[in-house]
Order: structure tokens, then C-alpha cells, then sequence
């Protein structure tokens, strides 16, 4: 008898609340700021409300379909009891739609009913045709026809079937027409309904107020399908040693909700941090293994990464700038309303997070299209010298060592680099390189010329007793056109005998640095404005008279054969 009198009391006790009406508010805000990850972001929206006294159910409306309902933060700036957070769909809103949507269905359904009353015209012509067929017989087994008679049916066939044919064709046309008309409607249905079931999240907020009053604060969430790419452009007008280094980023967003004129940060951190405390695992220190482009013709590895020419038109990601600074996809677009989400690739980023707060505003639709958003320009310093080999190629390379850039909280990613107003390529920063001085090509230098011949007169062939002795002799010209001085290193080779009963002899290497394994021969050289200098090579190759050599190297190509 206790227990159901004090169950009784707790129930007079609890009642009161219970009975207490929970005022319903629709709150459709906008979003304010976004804090895009590499992958994924934070969204925050402010908003104002209205309240009465007592519960109040906060319906937030149009929020991506893509949000981590874990994530939700709901902070009040207002004194009011939180009692719960929710998130559920809104099924209701998916079904109905918008007015575009509505319009959109109306149009498809005429247009059913149109073909279907275009394939109900074609029904009857073909039965009409079906019987004409069937009855084509003239008079009976024992009646006999006239020519007149006979001509005059055979021309009401012949007229009648043609009649019926041509309506069946152009109904047929009208058919196809209209089926093209409600494909195209499909399409942009489904586009719709893409996008509004991509924001048909609701985020339910239950608190209490004290008294009747206004409530503002944010709401914050995080979500997935979008996040931002590193993209640089490295630019040195001249070889003074300034490099201009632009950092930007490429963002999309296919969240369902457009990011209109919103404050933006980028972050390298992880949006799906756990509440745990981290634990230290082991620092194990090892040779950083970085690869870089080899100079063409030695075994030197000059530590640069060379740019890689790409057309203007079409780069990489199949994508090409639209005027308006973003880059679309360059192909005819989305199929079916889904939209095309760019491809994911593990990178390497340091432990320690870095945000970037961008100064200006920018919008970014949920098109899933990425668009350029400008971080922030660096002055760098850098040191250019040259390298050339002139016996694989004529040309001279500029390649700068740039220090400094380690402390500038980089993202692996590509660069375009640019020398004195002219593309030359996009290279690859890569940040895991443990160096302090980042190496990088600036491409040909055509102020640099270099020339190597073949000095016949100090090149001649003999034979003498069972061996032949072939001289040869070549001379290297390098000048510099350039206004300032300039420093370069000169590569070139003497052959290596890999065979008993061949000899080779150096006669002469200008003071070259002479490597005798590799057989590789390198000068320091220093030019003034306009100074041009000349290195000679000389060797001599002793063989069996009876054998013969191939001294020339020759390389392979692609040409027509007719």
C-alpha cells in the first residue's frame, strides 16, 4: 500500500512537467563559418530565437545529410537549460519538395499523359493496318472483277496503307520527342532530389527558459564530403635570388548546403579527434629515403625535383579554370544529379596541425567542384646556379636551392613554377624531406649558350701492327649572356673499357675533376657577363684491328614508317 502511494505521489510530482507544453520553433539559419580539414569540416551557424517561458523545441532545418551526429555542439550565449540534443530526417520534406521540384513532376506527368495518348493513336492506326491487311482479298471464289474495279481497290491499299504508315512515323517522332523532353525532366529531378535529400537533416534541440526572452548562440557540427587540397606557385622573376612563393588551396563541397560568402579556415587537423587521452608510442629515427629527378647522362644525383611539363588545357585532375577562379571538370558534367566527388589520396602531414584563418570571404556551392582559395605569398630566398650536359642535350638547366621553406607549415602538394613570365612547369613540394633547402629546376635558360663539336683535326684514326688507335677530340663553348655573373657545373664523359683488349687513354680534360670508375669529367665554372670560356676532351681508344667499336651512342625514338 506504501509503494502505490508514493508511486502516486511521484506522479502527482512529476505531472506538472509533463503537462507543460512544449512550444515548437522552426529555426532556418545560414551558415557562418566553415573550418574545411583535408578531409571533412566543421560548420558553424548563428542563430536568434524567439522563446517563451518553459520548453522550447529548437527545430534546425536544411542541414546536410553528410553530418557525424556525434559531432553536434550547441552552444547558447543566453542563460537556458539544455536538455537534449537529436538529429533525425525530415522523410516529409523529401517527399514534398520544393516548388522547383513540384513544377518539375507536374511537367514529367503531362508529358506521360501525352505519350500515352500518342502511343494510343499509333495503337489504332496499327489495328487499322492489321485489317486492311487481313481483308485484302478481292471479291469471291466465283466473282469476276473488272480492270477498273481491280485498279481502283489496288489504289485504295496502296493510298490507305501509305496514309497509315506516314501517321505512325510521325507519330513515332512526336513519341521520341516527348520521351526526350521527359528524360531531361528526369535528369533535373533527379538533380533536385539530390540535393534536397543531401540537406534534409534535422538537428532537435530541447531547452528550458526561466521567462520569455530572446536566445543566441551557434551551432556547430561536423561533416564529411568536402575538404581542400594544397596548390602552390613558385615564381622567380629573374636569377637575383627572390622567389615568390603563392599559397593557395583548392576546396569543394558536397555537402548539400552552398557556403555563401562564409568565413573559412583550413586546417591539416583531424576533425575526428577522440576524447581520449594519447598515448606515446616509440620515436624511431631512420635514413629518410627521398626521391628526386637524376640529371640526365651521370650518376650524379643533384637532389632537385624537376618540373613536369602539363598542358594549360588539361591538367592532372581533368580540370580547367572557367574565368571566374574556379576549376571546373572539363568533361560535359554530372550524370543523373550525382554529383562527382574529386578522388582521395593518403598524404603525409606533420603531427602538429596548423590552421590557416583566410582574410576574406569566400562562397563555395555544393557542386563538388573544386575552387581556389588563396591562403597566403611568402618571399623566399634562393641560390640558382646552372648544370648542363652538353653532350646529351645543348641546353643549360637553371636550378635554385630555396631555404626557409621549412618553417612555413606546408602541405605535400604540386606547384607550378614560373621563370621570368613563363610557365615551365608544375613540380611536387614535398614536405617529408628533412632537409632545410628545398631543390627545384626552373627549366631551360636559352641566355646560356653551350656548344660541343668534334675537333677533326685532333681526331684521327690509325692502325698499328695488329691494333687500331682511334683519337678523338671535342671542344666545349659556354657563354653567358646574362647581365650577371653566374656559376655552373659542366658535365661530361671519357668512355670506360669494360674489355681486356681495350684501352683507353686520356690525352687531355681541360683541369676537369676526371672520376676514373665512372669515367665522368665536371667543371666548376664561373662566368662573367659575356665571358665565354672553352673546355677540350681528348682520349684514345686501342683495339684489336680485326674488332670493331661503337663509340657513338645512339637512343631510340618513335617515327612513321610508310
Amino acid at each position: 500500500m506504501k509503494q502505490i502511494i508514493l508511486f502516486f505521489s511521484i506522479t502527482l510530482m512529476m505531472s506538472p512537467f509533463y503537462a507543460q507544453k512544449v512550444k515548437q520553433h522552426e529555426v532556418d539559419t545560414e551558415i557562418s563559418k566553415v573550418t574545411v580539414y583535408l578531409s571533412g569540416a566543421e560548420v558553424s551557424r548563428d542563430y536568434t530565437v524567439q522563446l517563451q517561458a518553459g520548453l522550447n523545441e529548437l527545430r534546425f532545418t536544411n542541414i546536410s545529410a553528410n553530418t557525424d551526429s556525434r559531432s553536434i555542439q550547441f552552444e547558447m550565449d543566453d542563460p537556458a537549460d539544455l536538455l537534449s540534443i537529436t538529429m533525425e530526417r525530415d522523410f516529409l520534406k523529401t517527399q514534398n519538395g520544393s516548388t522547383r521540384i513540384q513544377s518539375v513532376r507536374d511537367s514529367i506527368e503531362m508529358l506521360q499523359e501525352k505519350n500515352q495518348g500518342i502511343q494510343d493513336e499509333i495503337n489504332a492506326l496499327q489495328t487499322e493496318k492489321q485489317v486492311l491487311n487481313t481483308n485484302q482479298k478481292i471479291g469471291g471464289d466465283n466473282v469476276s472483277l473488272t480492270v477498273e474495279q481491280i485498279r481502283s481497290t489496288a489504289t485504295f491499299y496502296r493510298e490507305r496503307s501509305l496514309a497509315i504508315n506516314t501517321s505512325i512515323s510521325q507519330k513515332e517522332r512526336e513519341k521520341r520527342t516527348v520521351n526526350q523532353s521527359i528524360n531531361r525532366l528526369q535528369q533535373q529531378l533527379n538533380e533536385f532530389n539530390f540535393k534536397e535529400n543531401s540537406k534534409n537533416n534535422v538537428i532537435v534541440v530541447l531547452v528550458e527558459k526561466s521567462a520569455a526572452g530572446s536566445l543566441k548562440g551557434s551551432l556547430k557540427y561536423n561533416v564529411s564530403n568536402t575538404g581542400w587540397a594544397p596548390s602552390y606557385d613558385l615564381i622567380a622573376p629573374d636569377i637575383s635570388g627572390e622567389i615568390e612563393l603563392k599559397y593557395k588551396a583548392k576546396v569543394f563541397n558536397n555537402t548539400g548546403n552552398d557556403w555563401k560568402n562564409v568565413e573559412i579556415s583550413l586546417s591539416t587537423g583531424d576533425p575526428n579527434l577522440s576524447a581520449s587521452v594519447p598515448e606515446l608510442s616509440p620515436w624511431k629515427l631512420n635514413y629518410s629515403t627521398v626521391r628526386y629527378a637524376r640529371n640526365r647522362g651521370s650518376g650524379k644525383n643533384y637532389n632537385y625535383a624537376v618540373p613536369q611539363q602539363q598542358s594549360r588545357q588539361a591538367p592532372a585532375m581533368e580540370q580547367g579554370l572557367d574565368g571566374q577562379g574556379r576549376i571546373q571538370n572539363i568533361h560535359t558534367g554530372n550524370i543523373s544529379g550525382v554529383n562527382n566527388a574529386p578522388e582521395m589520396r593518403t598524404i603525409e602531414v606533420s603531427e602538429l596541425s596548423t590552421e590557416f584563418d583566410i582574410e576574406r570571404k569566400y562562397s563555395i556551392p555544393s557542386d563538388a567542384k573544386p575552387y581556389i582559395v588563396e591562403i597566403t605569398e611568402y618571399d623566399l630566398t634562393g641560390d640558382f646556379s646552372h648544370v648542363s650536359v652538353p653532350k646529351l642535350d645543348k641546353d643549360a638547366f637553371l636550378l635554385a636551392k630555396i631555404t626557409g621553406w621549412e618553417k612555413l607549415d606546408l602541405v605535400p602538394g604540386p606547384s607550378n613554377v614560373y621563370f621570368n613570365q613563363t610557365y615551365v612547369g608544375e613540380s611536387y613540394i614535398n614536405t617529408r624531406n628533412v632537409e632545410d633547402t628545398l631543390g627545384l629546376s626552373f627549366g631551360r635558360d636559352d641566355k646560356i649558350l653551350v656548344t660541343r663539336k668534334r675537333v677533326e683535326e685532333f681526331s684521327n684514326k690509325s692502325v698499328i701492327g695488329n691494333s687500331k688507335k682511334d683519337t678523338y677530340a671535342y671542344e666545349i663553348i659556354v657563354k653567358n649572356n646574362r647581365s650577371r655573373d653566374i656559376e655552373m657545373e659542366l658535365f661530361d664523359q671519357i668512355p670506360i673499357s669494360t674489355d681486356s683488349d681495350i684501352d683507353v687513354s686520356v690525352n687531355e680534360t681541360s683541369d676537369a675533376t676526371y672520376d676514373e670508375s665512372t669515367g665522368e669529367l665536371v667543371w666548376k665554372v664561373k662566368l662573367k657577363p659575356g665571358e665565354a670560356k672553352k673546355y677540350t676532351i681528348s682520349f684514345t681508344i686501342k683495339y684489336p684491328k680485326e674488332k670493331k667499336i661503337q663509340v657513338k651512342k645512339y637512343r631510340s625514338v618513335s617515327a612513321p614508317s610508310f
